[in-house]
């Protein structure tokens, strides 16, 4: 007895929690939990039954996955002050932790402050830079190469439910 209603109470849950949409060709809306492909057919849990869908009739199906967050960069996370090679280097990214520091060097006595923004992928990889970001205090454009080749070489922590991209940025004081 105590079986028959934990699979009534896991079919009810179900339906009151749809957790894909499955998108037909002719346009209709299936909203359930796809349990399975096999043989070319999509089995779908809807409404407390199972309907089986060819595989040739779905356009798609949408994953109701839950990201709070865009990515666009918000200046008010909180920025941590790290060094890296001699040098301080600050980062402001929300929800994300830099897991290897940049390699900063310099080959000139110039000093000066480059703020880089920086736009990090789901998997932490730096997949754009563009130094000169408000916050700097130099307009060396050797200081901004350097410090545009340094963040390229950082890494952040994975975060495969966060947004795409997440945009932040990368402070190195020369």
């Amino acid at each position: 007895m105590k079986t028959i209603l934990f699979i009534v109470g896991i079919a009810f849950g179900f339906m009151l929690n749809a957790q894909h949409t499955m998108v037909l060709n002719s346009g209709d809306k299936l909203d359930g939990v796809v349990l399975s492909l096999n043989n070319d057919e999509w089995v779908i849990f809807i409404d407390g039954e199972e309907r089986k869908v060819p595989m040739k009739e779905v356009a798609s199906i949408f994953f109701k996955e839950y990201v709070p967050y865009d990515g666009v960069f918000i200046p008010s996370s909180e920025e941590i002050v790290t060094e890296a090679d001699g040098f301080t280097v600050k980062y402001q990214i929300k929800d994300r932790k830099m897991i290897r520091k940049p390699k900063v060097s310099i080959g000139t006595e110039d000093h000066g402050t480059v703020v880089v923004k920086i736009t990090v992928d789901r998997y932490g990889n730096i997949r754009s830079v563009e130094p000169g970001a408000p916050g700097t205090t130099t307009s060396n454009k050797y200081l901004y190469t350097k410090a545009q080749t340094a963040v390229k070489t950082a890494k952040f922590d994975e975060n495969l439910k966060g947004p795409l991209m997440t945009e932040g940025t990368v402070t190195i004081v020369y």
